[in-house]
């Protein structure tokens, strides 16, 4: 994902969700049609499935909150996220980027690290995905390091949100490639920071041009933005 051809990466946050839906299959189409090198998705592991969905409480039009974890996978895959769409599984979302982008797996819960890992092996030996189509990222350091031992080879990220956390260290303990920070704490400072650890830096979720061109001007790698036109 980080190459010499590309001096600065946009990813679309839960696909081009500022036009569909977040986590849903339009806002992965979308996301493809506008250019999107990169797609971030949320992801959980619930009834033994890999879903994609940012929350695992769903507020249906008809039904109010729902949390998913605690009704039927019948009565979840009708729950409505927006615009009629449903939660995808990460095996659909996957079939439609079909190695076209980037894909990057936030491990949103606990437990959630294993069966990704499975089905990155599955994708990349039997339906001959590379390997580095794949990206893992979470803000829980146990989630990496399970990741990290069963992915050895694999592209993984550290998410903070909070300055006073030592992402240096805990960037090592998991050999992580990146840093994903929110703009509240990104400065120059503390992109010299990682870049000093060979690390590289995104910065999350930004969707104006005079954001992407700060953040560019304090030297960091990339965003995440909703809007994956804004780099084009």
């Amino acid at each position: 994902m980080f190459d010499n051809h590309c001096h600065f990466l946009c990813i679309a946050h839960r696909g081009a969700s500022g036009h569909e839906p977040g986590n849903t299959l339009p806002a992965v189409q979308k996301a493809l049609e506008l250019g999107a090198r990169a797609i971030e998705l949320d992801i959980h592991y619930v009834h033994n499935r890999l879903l994609v969905t940012h929350d695992t409480v769903i507020n249906d039009p008809v039904r109010g909150p729902v949390d998913i974890t605690k009704c039927s996978f019948e009565t979840l895959r009708t729950l409505d996220v927006g615009k009629g769409q449903l939660i995808p599984t990460l095996e659909e979302v996957l079939n439609v980027i079909n190695t076209k982008a980037y894909v990057n797996l936030e491990l949103k819960g606990r437990r959630t690290a294993g069966p990704v890992c499975k089905l990155v092996r599955s994708y990349t030996r039997e339906k001959r995905w590379p390997e580095d189509r794949f990206i893992l990222s979470s803000f829980d350091i146990k989630e990496l390091e399970t990741a990290r031992s069963l992915c050895p080879d694999i592209c993984l990220g550290l998410l903070i949100d909070i300055r006073s956390i030592d992402f240096v260290r805990l960037a090592a303990r998991v050999r992580a490639k990146f840093i994903g920070m929110s703009l509240s704490i990104t400065d120059p400072e503390i992109i010299n920071t990682a870049h000093n650890n060979d690390l590289k830096v995104l910065v999350f979720t930004i969707n104006g041009e005079p954001d992407i061109r700060r953040i560019k001007s304090m030297g960091a790698d990339g965003v995440f933005t909703d809007l994956p036109e804004l780099c084009n």
